[in-house]
Parts: structure tokens; C-alpha cells; sequence
């Protein structure tokens, strides 16, 4: 009897062994997983790898305001307390901009990039400003900016959006490609197949049932979120044509509060406007 409850003990040890490095062996694959899924986006590497400033005492800035202001006490002050910046030429004209990341805090919101043109030796100019965009910087130094942040509450919640999975449903649009040539930004021209996404997109939404926003919120299911994504997209790729842009609005928005969507639409395309140089 006293060797067949040794054999137990051993058997249950044994087994509870196994399982705490079953557990111990998940958690390491879980821990590493997570590792995985938190890679550094392609600004954030944009700027943790690149060359930065030597010494940042003896860089001069001169602000949007014209005032001048070294580059270690702009990044002294509180509004900075979480930026990167890097050198690099941008435009192909041997000289090198400077470009300053910021998180301004916040829900699901801001990131700032400003670009500080060369004038002469430590010597930058203020020449641009990228605000709410989640902006990605491509190796070909492309700025891939998304209608995303700006936009994420239009008549829902930031991370509600309209939902369709079936093959013929609209193609997500949120983002414009951006570049930068002698202290300005200027957007890719769109396309025809571009045009015709936009308004194969546009005539699916359009054919939905009418859904009323409900509560205090005036919140609905992503519909007219999706509608200003789209026109969001054909403003900015075809020549910020607004007449155009509100006639595609009213070709495929028949719904009873179209003047109050276009009306909001307006407002959140001039703060995109105001905030953004391009």
C-alpha cells in the first residue's frame, strides 16, 4: 500500500509538472506572439533609424511664426516630450530636411510630423505640417497619409465602421499618397480606375436601407463614415475640385439628412485643411 501511493504521488507530480510547462511553454509563445504583433511601424523605424541631429544645441529653427528657437529646447518643451526627429533629403536636391515625429496624447489621437527645410548651414525653416493622418513613410520616402484619425468619429464611434465581406462590397478607401518637392507637399494625381472605384463604392453604399442615427450621439453603423472616406479621397486626388466633390456626394447620397452630412462633411474637410499642409 505504501509503494503504490509513492507510484501516485510520482504519476500526479509528474502530470502537474507537464502541465505547469505546457503552461509556462504557452506563455512564452503567447509573450512572443505579442512581441510579434507590436513590430515598430514603418514612421516610427523612419525615425528611431535614422541619422539624427549631432547636436541639437546648435540647430537653429525658424517656426511657422517666424520666431527662432534652437532645436534641443523645442524638444525641451512639453508639447515635445515625445518626439523623434531625423535628417534626410527628401526631394533628391542634396540637401537634407528635417523632419520632427510628435504624439500630441490623447484618444486615438495625434500624430504630428513637421518638416523643416534647409537654409543654410544648422539653419531649418518651417515648411510643413501633417496632423491626424497615422502617417507611413515608404522607403521611396512617399507620405501615405489616412483619412483614419480625422474622421473616425464622423456619425459613429472611431472604431465602428460599415461592415461588408461579401466579394461585391465597396473597397476600403482611407488614404492618399503624398510628396515632398521644394517645401511642399503635393498629392498623387488619382486615376481613372481610382474615379471608378470611388463611384462603384459610392452606388453600393447609396443602395443601403436608411438607418437613423440613434441616441444623444447621433451614431449609426459606419454608412456615412464610409461615404466621407470615399469623398475624402476624390477632394484630395482630383484637384480638391469641391463642386465636383459635392455633386458625387448628391448622386449617390439620397438620404433624408443629406444637407446635414454634407454640411459636417464640409466642417471636418476644412479642419483637415487648416491642420495639414498639402
Amino acid at each position: 500500500m505504501h509503494r503504490l501511493r509513492i507510484i501516485c504521488f510520482t504519476v500526479i507530480t509528474v502530470f502537474s509538472f507537464s502541465i505547469l510547462k505546457a503552461q509556462e511553454t504557452d506563455t512564452v509563445l503567447y509573450q512572443r506572439d505579442s512581441v510579434l504583433e507590436l513590430d515598430t511601424d514603418p514612421a516610427t523605424g523612419f525615425f528611431q533609424n535614422g541619422e539624427r541631429v549631432q547636436d541639437p544645441g546648435k540647430v537653429v529653427l525658424v517656426t511657422k511664426a517666424g520666431k527662432r528657437i534652437s532645436l534641443s529646447a523645442l524638444l525641451k518643451t512639453e508639447a515635445m516630450v515625445n518626439a523623434e526627429h531625423t535628417l534626410t533629403d527628401l526631394d533628391n536636391d542634396d540637401k537634407k530636411e528635417l523632419l520632427i515625429s510628435n504624439f500630441t496624447g490623447g484618444a486615438h489621437c495625434c500624430d504630428e510630423i513637421y518638416i523643416y527645410k534647409s537654409v543654410g548651414l544648422n539653419k531649418y525653416q518651417y515648411a510643413i505640417k501633417l496632423l491626424a493622418g497615422h502617417t507611413v513613410i515608404t522607403p521611396s520616402k512617399e507620405f501615405v497619409y489616412s483619412f483614419h484619425e480625422p474622421l473616425g468619429y464622423f456619425f459613429t464611434c472611431y472604431a465602428c465602421g460599415y461592415e461588408d465581406t461579401s466579394d461585391a462590397g465597396p473597397v476600403p478607401l482611407r488614404e492618399i499618397t503624398l510628396r515632398y518637392n521644394r517645401g511642399k507637399l503635393t498629392v498623387t494625381p488619382g486615376d481613372q480606375e481610382l474615379r471608378s472605384t470611388i463611384n462603384d463604392n459610392l452606388g453600393k453604399l447609396g443602395e443601403q436601407l436608411y438607418e437613423k442615427p440613434a441616441g444623444e450621439t447621433f451614431q449609426d453603423n459606419g454608412l456615412r463614415k464610409e461615404f466621407a472616406m470615399n469623398l475624402a479621397v476624390f477632394y484630395y486626388s482630383f484637384g480638391k475640385n469641391l463642386p465636383a466633390t459635392q455633386a458625387l456626394f448628391n448622386k449617390y447620397y439620397k438620404y433624408p439628412d443629406a444637407k446635414k452630412v454634407w454640411t459636417a462633411f464640409l466642417k471636418q474637410l476644412q479642419s483637415i485643411r487648416t491642420q495639414g499642409d498639402f
